[in-house]
């Protein structure tokens, strides 16, 4: 799992030799709300420069550390999420993406990027507790992050089901080959994104399917499949859910 990580953080940059990573112009303010799913419960959402890439909702790693490892609840994998007709992510115009990903089950091990977690509370004791960069906690280092027991209590984002995050769950069936897309463009940046069951089942992998709020980002990013350069721009009314990864780590 670890290797992996380490893999997962680093690889596929897609940069040639003494080519700088984008950097994204930072939001100041978000242009969405989660009050579909809070109604008024307490709730803050995170607008730190958690880097200087861009806000939490851009989904950036830059070191393998910030991939915090955890374990305990059910959670949604919107990793392979873009394209129709299973798992489409679609902008609702007011800076979400509506994105199917698939529910897996609870027991397994799932990580968290440090840099995009969406709740401010649980992003600041999580920093304070894991460092600025993850480094303390697992599974780099021995303890286990604040924002592990918020989204195992269900508490990180109030009125969701259950949360979006990462998992290897499904790597046998669909592999994980991430291409980078350097040209700016919208996508969804679904990490620790609040997400609702919807009672339906994927019969290709026999997982329940869920509806995650996505918020949307524009600049570089990376998908988790291999796709041609012509296909980083989904035609239609869908975006890629991605990350970015900045290649800075070390």
């Amino acid at each position: 799992m670890v290797g992996f990580l380490f893999l997962l953080a680093l690889g596929g940059r897609g940069y040639s030799a003494g080519e700088a990573p984008a950097v994204a112009q930072p939001s100041t303010r978000a242009t969405f709300d989660f009050e579909r799913y809070t109604r008024n419960q307490p709730f803050k959402l995170n607008t730190l420069p958690t880097t200087r890439y861009g806000p939490p909702w851009a989904d950036i790693v830059s070191e393998p550390t910030n991939l915090l490892e955890c374990k305990g609840a059910a959670i949604a994998l919107c990793y392979y999420s873009g394209p129709g007709p299973t798992t489409p992510c679609t902008p609702d115009g007011l800076g979400i993406a509506n994105c199917t990903c698939y529910e897996i089950p609870s027991g397994h091990p799932y990580l968290v990027d440090i840099n995009a977690i969406l709740n401010r509370d649980v992003y600041l004791k999580t920093v304070a507790a894991c460092g600025k960069e993850g480094q303390n906690c697992r599974p780099t280092g021995p303890r286990e992050a604040p924002v592990c027991e918020a989204i195992n209590t269900n508490t990180l984002i109030p009125g969701a089901d259950l949360i979006s995050t990462f998992s290897l769950y499904l790597e046998k069936q669909i592999h994980i080959s991430p291409t980078t897309c350097a040209s700016p463009a919208a996508y969804a940046g679904c990490m620790t994104a609040p997400c609702k069951r919807t009672g339906k089942i994927d019969p290709n992998t026999g997982l329940p399917l869920v509806q995650c709020g996505c918020p949307t980002f524009t600049g570089p990013y990376r998908v988790g499949t291999a796709i041609n350069q012509d296909q980083c721009v989904l035609g239609g009314a869908y975006v890629w859910s991605a990350a970015y990864n900045t290649g800075t780590g070390h």
